[in-house]
């Protein structure tokens, strides 16, 4: 028996109640021996390290993994072929599996915050609607606090930088604070690749995260896992409560005020992982979230409009007057992409707020304090013009003065063919 085996066995007779000496007796060794033997734990065998001809490419198989887990295996063996690896084939794809078993794993763990620190946004699409009369396209912008899955839900009918901003603001109005970081998905109005193809946040929305104090972060490509609390949300929304407005008439108000109230009817229910409800947890997370700015972030688009020489602008076939001291100038049209109330603003500050008329309708709206001052204007410019034509010179041609009642009467006043020609 070698000094391995009996080592083993004297922790076997110990853990039966033997003692020392009677160990000893049994395996044939000494009792110093055997409290030696007790004393000392087992060692694992050393395995001889062995290195692999893949080991120094390995960095750039994980980082090019990272970026796109199914990326190709035949491309990645052409590019570090190319950088010297004299390996097998087979061992490269050993290797690309491994890391992509365990970057599988890593997407579905799940993670979770503390309080106040984090919060996902997605969009839902709905297809082609009926929404308030007329066809068109719905959406739903979710966003979903990381700690007490307490979610917000606008119902919209574009998905436009404007109009996702816009839901930010009534978003952390609605929470009465602002999470420390928000995480998105490869959504164009709030990522985009760079020429060197990493994503990085769009101005408007670095302009916003700053306003608000929070930081954008952009979630792997191809790996929806990471902010599985929104998708989970999102399909939640999709699964519970758009079956229940089947047959009914949409309205993009009332579809608003409905998702508000199912928000609410749900937050009261326990969560199955945690045994406390959303509005419970919620509780405990809104002392961490930062607190509101003094004002919201302007969200308003901006529409550039020349004034025409009607004194009008033309916007969505509708014109509008402006005052005739802009005759020939630009104006910004600051349109909220959640309502119709804009605001018209000149080189010199505001000219006024007003609503917009429904889009094609071809109405022509002349503001009450404008009507005056464009007839003023158009008496003024006429005046002027007037002024400025000059008189006709007439042109004396000669005339015959004498009434012709009779053709030969006529024929004595033309020349003859050869008089004309003397």
């Amino acid at each position: 028996m070698d000094k391995e085996h009996r080592m083993l066995d004297a922790r076997i007779l110990q853990a039966q109640g033997f003692k020392q000496a009677e160990i000893a007796q049994m395996i044939g060794v000494s009792d110093r021996t055997v409290r030696t033997y007790l004393k000392k734990l087992p060692e694992p065998r050393k395995r001889p390290i062995r290195f692999s001809k893949l080991d120094p490419f390995k960095n750039i198989i994980e980082e090019q993994l990272e970026k796109n887990p199914s990326h190709n295996g035949e491309l990645l063996y052409e590019r570090i072929a190319g950088l010297g690896y004299s390996g097998k084939k087979t061992i490269m794809k050993a290797y690309i599996a491994k890391i992509r078993r365990k970057l599988a794993t890593q997407a579905v763990q799940r993670f979770e915050t503390e309080p106040g620190r984090q919060a996902q946004v997605d969009w839902k699409e709905f297809g082609k609607q009926i929404v308030d009369g007329k066809e068109t396209k719905l959406y739903a912008f979710v966003i979903v606090l990381g700690y007490s899955r307490m979610p917000f839900i606008r119902f919209t009918t574009n998905m436009r930088q404007s109009t996702l901003l816009a839901c930010h603001t009534l978003a952390f109005d609605h929470f009465e604070g602002v999470p420390h970081e928000i995480l998105y998905d490869n959504m164009r109005t709030a990522f985009a690749p760079d020429t060197e193809g990493y994503w990085r946040a769009t101005k408007r929305l670095s302009a916003c995260a700053v306003h608000y104090g929070f930081i954008p972060h952009h979630c792997r490509i191809r790996r929806p896992e990471t902010k599985g609390k929104v998708e989970r949300t999102v399909g939640y929304l999709d699964n519970n409560f758009w079956p229940r407005l089947e047959g009914t008439a949409l309205s993009l108000c009332e579809l608003n005020e409905r998702v508000a109230d199912w928000i609410s009817a749900i937050s009261t229910k326990p969560l199955v992982d945690f045994g406390e409800s959303r509005s419970e947890r919620f509780a405990q997370e809104k002392a961490f979230l930062q607190p509101l700015p003094a004002g919201n972030f302007d969200v308003r688009e901006s529409v550039p409009l020349v004034v025409s020489r009607e004194s009008t602008i033309r916007y969505e076939t509708n014109k509008y007057s402006v005052p005739p001291e802009f005759i020939g100038a630009t104006v910004q049209l600051l349109i909220h992409p959640l309502h119709r109330n804009v605001e018209l603003i000149a080189e010199n500050g505001k000219v006024r707020n007003f609503v917009l008329e429904n889009a094609g309708t071809r109405a022509s709206i002349v503001f009450p304090e404008d009507k005056a001052r464009i007839e003023a204007r158009w008496r003024r410019d006429r005046a002027r013009l007037q002024t400025r034509r000059k008189p006709r010179k007439k042109v004396v041609r000669p005339c015959i003065d004498v009434e012709i009642r009779h053709p030969a009467a006529y024929e004595a006043f033309v020349p003859s063919a050869e008089e004309a020609v003397l």
